[in-house]
């Protein structure tokens, strides 16, 4: 009997170690299949993070390809560009990058032309980037809405002109090459049976600027500035500028007269031109103004009627 119990006991030793051991061995194949779930959980992400940083970089290296090779080309571009400015007589250098720009904006147009309608200023609204006139002894002086004179600035040669050739009760100056000029003018004038007198010559800056302000009073400076110039950018404060009339007409009407016939291919014989001609509004910035005459000298006069261009674009073109 006590054997029987024993063996029992023994038997039941042993099935609880079996049972241990296969506990065991359950629970480290389980470890180890997690541990190996874990593990190919991670290889995986690790390759999906480098296949993902790889793609980004092969990305972002082909877009920085891209965009050097875009700006090599722009580059190029811009050389030849220049290249087709530099040679011209009226390239400025510090105008190189406006050149580029315009020509971008206006593919039709020639190199000579881009360059030209830069100088004027054309690249940019008036009244912008203005640049103070320094060569005033010149009779070639570009006074526009780009290009100004001082506040202080009064020629040195003002001449009066002859009564007879100045509205009655007016005096009137202009510079003394321009003031002789004038007087050829009208008598040349006058021998062929037109009349032509001065209404307003020169202008001081104060002047102008009296009258800028009760035109812009009166219309507002938008409609002012087609018809008036600001301050210091007035021609007759050159003292080269003359505004004129016939006997019968009001300054503003020369346009209907004679007299206007003529003056368009005579004046330009005595170093006149007329230059807010019809058509160049968007130009010179003003409306017409037949009666508005400037003083150039002889041969540049006749250089601007044999081209029949503006005045803005031959100063642009030849003496900037």
């Amino acid at each position: 009997m006590k054997k029987v119990i024993l063996i029992f006991m023994l038997t039941t030793v042993l099935v609880l170690s079996a049972c241990h051991t296969i506990n065991d061995s359950l629970q480290s194949s389980q470890e180890e299949s997690t541990t190996g779930a874990t593990a190919d959980a991670a290889t995986e992400s690790t390759s999906k993070t480098t296949l993902t940083t790889t793609e980004a970089t092969t990305e972002s290296t082909a877009a920085v390809t891209t965009q050097a090779t875009e700006i090599q080309t722009t580059a190029a571009a811009n050389d030849e560009a220049i290249a087709a400015f530099i040679v011209l007589p009226h390239f400025l250098e510090e105008n190189a990058a406006d050149y580029v720009d315009y020509q971008q904006q206006h593919p039709d147009l020639e190199a000579k032309t881009v360059v030209t309608y830069v100088n004027i200023g054309l690249n940019r609204p008036f009244y912008t980037q203005i640049k103070t006139i320094s060569d005033t002894d010149s009779i070639m002086i570009f006074c526009n809405k780009y290009y100004a004179l001082s506040a202080d600035y009064e020629p040195t040669d003002l001449t009066q002109l002859p009564a007879e050739y100045s509205l009655s009760g007016r005096t009137l100056y202009l510079r003394q090459e321009a003031a002789e000029a004038f007087v050829e003018l009208c008598a040349a004038a006058k021998a062929e049976g037109f009349t032509i007198i001065g209404q307003s010559a020169y202008r001081s800056y104060s002047y102008q600027k009296g009258l800028y302000d009760n035109y812009v009073l009166t219309d507002g400076q938008a409609a002012a500035d087609t018809y008036s110039a600001r301050p210091g950018h007035s021609e007759h404060q050159t003292g080269l500028a003359i505004d004129v009339k016939n006997a019968t007409h009001s300054y503003n009407q020369f346009g209907q007269t004679p007299e206007y016939q003529w003056a368009k291919d005579n004046i330009y014989k005595y170093g006149f031109v007329i230059h807010y001609v019809p058509n160049s509004e968007w130009i010179t910035g003003y409306k017409t103004e037949e009666w508005h005459f400037r003083y150039v000298g002889k041969q540049a006069a006749q250089e601007i009627y044999d081209m029949g261009i503006t005045l803005d674009e031959y100063l642009a073109t030849y003496f900037v």
